[in-house]
């Protein structure tokens, strides 16, 4: 990964903080622009309404989110789990 890619990963990484999801085991990879999507997003346990989260919905959030970040032209994430 060159230093660009690594740069949008972080921005990706960083635009993901204030998600509800426990994002712990999530790895987040970029290649020429492209990101990568891997790992498992888990339900958060000690937030107040976590029990009511739709994780689906809240994943494709997660998505729109790298896709908005600066440098990013594509995107994948279908080797993404959600534990629920």
């Amino acid at each position: 990964m060159n230093a660009e890619d690594r740069v949008i990963a972080l921005h990706v990484r960083h635009a993901f903080a204030k998600s509800p999801l426990d994002i712990g085991e999530l790895i987040v990879t970029c290649r020429s622009g492209t990101v990568e999507l891997d790992g498992k997003v888990k339900r958060p346990r000690d937030i107040a309404g976590a029990k009511g989260l739709n994780l689906n919905r809240e994943l494709e959030t997660l998505k729109q989110l790298a896709r908005n970040v600066h440098g990013v032209k594509g995107l994948y994430a279908d080797r993404v789990r959600i534990i629920d």
